[in-house]
């Protein structure tokens, strides 16, 4: 009788292999738009799971509450401005502006502001002068004691720009607005 229920036991677990088999592949055959669905949601999540790659450009990247500390007192003490783009590696309008904001850091004079980024989903600063990020990406520009001049949710590269100049940063030489 034992035999019997292993052989028993032995049969149903073969039956249930091939039967899920079976009725996964009849799933997947009846719904492949859902099953495209899931594959390109899947690959987005494995490609946004990637740090945003460093672009060219003058931009230092804050990993660590210390060099945050350091970009504030280094802005006090040489009275320079500073621009923090508060983003997330899963951000997908971060990626996009990463160049962008890479390629802006080379038009204003290095000597009066500081172009910084910081992945705000790794690094918590908000009680140590950042304020609140309430969206991805944030860009907020800082005067030399720390004070956010602008708040920029989203990023709106022409509003970022006119901020910076209102605050009386010059674009380098060969950048100089027509």
């Amino acid at each position: 009788q034992e035999q019997k229920k292993k052989k028993k036991k032995k049969n149903s677990s073969s039956i249930m292999i091939p039967s899920f088999v079976e009725s996964l592949v009849a799933f997947l055959s009846e719904k492949p738009l859902l099953v495209i669905a899931i594959i390109w949601m899947l690959f987005n999540l494995y490609k946004n799971s990637k740090p945003i790659p460093e672009y060219p450009g003058n931009v230092r990247a804050i990993k660590t509450k210390k060099e945050w500390n350091q970009l504030r007192e280094e802005s006090k003490r040489d009275g320079k401005h500073y621009l923090v783009d508060y983003y997330a590696d899963w951000c997908g309008p971060c990626r996009s502006a990463a160049p962008i904001y890479a390629e802006m850091s080379k038009d204003f004079d290095g000597s009066q502001i500081i172009f910084a980024k910081l992945n705000a989903s790794k690094l918590d600063v908000r009680k140590d002068g950042a304020g609140p990020v309430k969206c991805f990406p944030t860009i907020k520009l800082y005067d030399p004691n720390g004070a956010i001049l602008k708040h920029v949710e989203g990023f709106k590269k022409t509003e970022i720009i006119d901020s910076i100049e209102a605050a009386g940063i010059k674009r380098t030489e060969n950048k100089k607005k027509d």
